[in-house]
């Protein structure tokens, strides 16, 4: 029989052997823009820390990481670890060993209900977290923030103006220090329909060791029933750590999250010495005197660092990319500090899609990689059309999940490890080799999942339903579709964007496109 027709969208790929525990815990707190398109030195287990940036392999502010067998989780309240696709705008922390990937984690600053909404000064509050939100996608060198997800209410998020008070979020971004107080600058706002309970991720101040209390920011932490990890660590002020917890109330007017447990991410500093990473964010405690400075709370000596560009001066705020090693005290010894500047033609600002079209409604309106793309005032040098491979470079939109294209080339499609999206019913179900048979339009693709599979309104038992399916994942070497996310059509951002839904201003590109009309 014929091959389904493949498209593409959102990245995950199953994983191997998941290494280098004790850097994933180091850097639970690091990331956010900067940074050349480049790989890095192949060696040893080396990490990325950031910001999405794109897909193909997996970009972090601009590095390309291939992660076809990578491992990509999110950290639990429990310890445990729960499968995830990743967005834009997710920060990340992945381990490599300079071009291929064994694990994405994905670290969420904050999550919780939001408390407060200020569309005046572009910010929210979330679990006493002041999160700042960039909305300026043509002079700002901060990334512009993106939105996903659906509320409760049914609410799909694109701009700050769909957020309102109690909604359940995910926040992700960069910390920076301000008056006593580190503030959030939001890089994606995710929109939650089921409490997870309370993650926050922050420096503690203010800690009372008899009361078992510390803050972080706006919240108050009763830690006094709390599992703190690494075991036999001893919390004190200006550690950065990870706070999980189910209760959160009100004392007084101060948040407070009695803790279930509570993680040192700066620990186990020993085992990571001159171990190589990058990472990226907004600049704090800048001592210019000392060539130090933090970024969310990781210390980095740049005393011996190639600062670029020559014009600009490293300042606190200053949104960098650092590249250097670990010396024995966890110090990052920098050796090049990038500062951002807002250059979508050549800067990390921009965004990498490379993979196949899906949801194509005409030359200038289509889908990569779960990513809707206006190309209307793109240089295109091909024919586009449903299936077609292409490499895109684009920048992100205030106020809407549609990214500008400004060039689009079409490219022969890798024969494996290429990331797509298949649509269909399943059939032929056998749960106990994991497989399934996808058909779509009388086409069959076989489909193989295992635990690392995301599901999404469906689950491995309940498979053998008429609803329709989109199946996310790469063709292997015995043209099997090894499935990274199995979701029922509905479930996802991107499902939103399609051909159906040119009539309705509510939905589609009715809603999404920002330059041109359809009806122009």
């Amino acid at each position: 029989m014929k091959n389904i027709q493949n498209r593409s969208i959102s990245l995950g790929r199953i994983p191997t052997t998941l290494v280098g525990v004790t850097l994933s815990v180091l850097l639970a707190a690091c990331g956010g823009g900067g940074g050349a398109v480049a790989s890095l030195p192949t060696g040893a287990v080396q990490l990325a820390s950031g910001t999405v940036t794109g897909f193909g392999s997996v970009y972090v502010d601009g590095i390309k990481i291939e992660d076809a067998t990578a491992s990509v989780r999110r950290e639990n309240r429990d310890g445990s670890f729960s499968n995830v696709a990743l967005k834009l705008g997710h920060r990340v922390r992945v381990e490599h060993d300079g071009l291929t990937a064994s694990s994405v984690n994905v670290d969420a600053a904050v999550i919780g209900l939001v408390s407060a909404v200020d569309t005046a000064n572009n910010t929210l509050t979330v679990a006493g977290q002041l999160v700042k939100v960039n909305a300026d996608s043509t002079t700002s060198i901060m990334p512009v923030t993106v939105y996903g997800g659906i509320n409760t209410a049914g609410v799909s998020y694109t701009a700050l103006t769909d957020v309102s008070a109690n909604d359940l979020v995910q926040v992700y971004g960069s910390a920076v220090y301000n008056s006593a107080v580190y503030e959030l600058q939001a890089t994606r706002i995710e929109a939650q329909s089921t409490n997870t309970g309370t993650s926050v991720m922050g420096t503690v101040s203010n800690i009372d060791t008899t009361a078992k209390t510390f803050k972080i920011n706006g919240l108050q932490v009763n830690y006094s029933a709390a599992t703190v990890v690494p075991m036999a660590s001893t919390l004190t002020n200006d550690q950065p750590v990870v706070v999980w917890g189910s209760s959160l109330s009100n004392t007084s007017g101060t948040p407070t999250l009695t803790a279930s447990r509570v993680r040192l991410t700066r620990a186990s500093l020993g085992t990571v010495a001159l171990g190589k990473t990058q990472l990226s964010g907004l600049v704090s405690k800048y001592d210019a005197f000392a060539k130090t400075l933090e970024i969310d709370g990781i210390i980095i000596n740049v005393a011996s660092a190639t600062v670029t560009p020559v014009v600009n001066t490293l300042a606190d705020n200053s949104f960098v990319d650092i590249k250097g090693s670990f010396n024995s005290t966890g110090v990052v010894v920098a050796t090049t500090v990038r500062i951002r500047q807002q250059n979508t033609g050549t800067d990390t600002a921009r965004i990498n899609l490379g993979g196949v079209i899906s949801s194509f409604v005409d030359s200038t309106s289509f889908v990569v990689r779960g990513v809707p793309v206006d190309a209307s005032m793109a240089t295109t040098r091909c024919v586009l059309a449903d299936g077609v491979y292409v490499d895109v470079v684009a920048k992100a939109q205030a106020g809407t999940a549609v990214v500008l294209a400004s060039t689009v080339n079409c490219l022969p499609a890798p024969s494996t490890f290429s990331m797509r999206e298949s649509e269909g019913t399943a059939s032929m179900v056998n749960q106990t080799a994991q497989t399934f048979t996808l058909i779509h339009d009388g086409r069959t693709q076989t489909v193989l999942w295992s635990d690392q599979t995301v599901f999404t309104g469906i689950t491995a038992a309940n498979l053998a339903t008429t609803a329709k399916l989109k199946v996310v994942g790469y063709i292997n070497s015995s043209n099997v579709l090894v499935a990274r996310d199995i979701h029922l059509d509905g479930q996802d951002d991107h499902d939103a964007f399609t051909s159906l839904s040119l009539d309705d201003d509510k939905t589609g590109w009715g809603k999404y496109k920002t330059k041109k009309s359809h009806n122009d």
